[in-house]
C-alpha cells in the first residue's frame, strides 16, 4: 500500500535505461575546407587518367576492328571453298574510312576491277564502314622509325583486292588499321594458305596476337 511519502520514492529497475548517462560527443563533421581539398584531389586524379583511359579505349576499338577484319577475310576463304569459286574483299576508301565490299567471281576468271565496273562480278556484301562499329579507326602505315619490320608494308596489289581460289589460297599481302593515337594494327594474308593473322605494333617491334 502506497503511502504519500513512498509516491515521490522510486522503486528500483532492472534495466539499464535509466542508469546511462550520456557522455560528450566525440564525432566531429567535416569542414567546407576539408571537403574542398577532396572534391579538388578527386578532380585532379580524374583529370590525369582521363587520357589513359580514353588511349585503352581506342585501343580496344582498334583491336577489335582487326579481329573482325580477320574474321571477315576468313569467313571469304571459306565461302571461296564451299562454292567452288573465286571470292573476293574488295577494300575502298570513303571519307577517309576504309569500306569493305564482297564480290563473288561472275565469268570465271578471278575478281578483276573492270569486271566489278561493269558489273559482270556478283556482288555478295553491300559496302560496309568500318567506322559504323569502331569510330575513329582508319586504313593505317608503317609507325615512322620503325626498324625492319616483322611484316612488310601495305601489300594487298595495286587493285587493293584480297581475292580467295576454290582451293583457300589467296593474295598475299598486309593490311594496317591505325588511330589517333598512333597505335597499329596489322592484318596479314598468307597467300600460299590463305590464313590471316594479326600482329601489334608496340614498344619498336611487332606481336603476333
Amino acid at each position: 500500500m502506497k503511502t504519500a511519502a513512498g509516491a515521490d520514492q522510486h522503486e528500483p529497475s532492472s534495466g539499464r535505461r535509466g542508469s546511462v548517462r550520456a557522455g560528450p560527443r566525440t564525432h566531429r563533421g567535416h569542414s567546407l575546407v576539408e571537403l574542398m581539398l577532396v572534391l579538388v584531389v578527386f578532380i585532379t586524379l580524374a583529370a590525369a587518367a582521363l587520357p589513359r583511359i580514353a588511349a585503352t579505349v581506342h585501343e580496344h576499338r582498334l583491336r577489335g576492328a582487326a579481329i573482325h577484319l580477320r574474321g571477315l577475310l576468313r569467313q571469304t576463304r571459306a565461302r571461296a571453298v564451299a562454292e567452288a569459286r573465286y571470292v573476293a574483299v574488295v577494300f575502298e576508301e570513303v571519307d577517309g574510312d576504309p569500306v569493305f565490299l564482297i564480290y563473288g567471281d561472275g565469268n570465271g576468271n578471278g575478281i578483276r576491277r573492270r569486271d566489278i565496273r561493269s558489273g559482270t562480278e556478283e556482288r555478295l556484301r553491300e559496302p560496309y564502314r568500318l567506322s559504323a562499329t569502331f569510330p575513329g579507326v582508319r586504313y593505317g602505315s608503317l609507325p615512322a622509325g620503325a626498324d625492319t619490320p616483322f611484316f612488310p608494308g601495305l601489300r594487298i596489289g595495286r587493285s587493293k583486292i584480297v581475292s580467295f581460289s576454290p582451293l583457300g589460297s589467296s593474295t598475299t599481302g598486309t593490311l594496317f588499321l591505325s588511330n589517333q593515337y598512333g597505335l597499329v594494327y596489322a592484318v596479314v594474308v598468307f597467300g600460299s594458305t590463305g590464313r590471316v593473322r594479326i600482329a601489334r605494333y608496340r614498344g619498336g617491334r611487332w606481336e603476333k596476337l
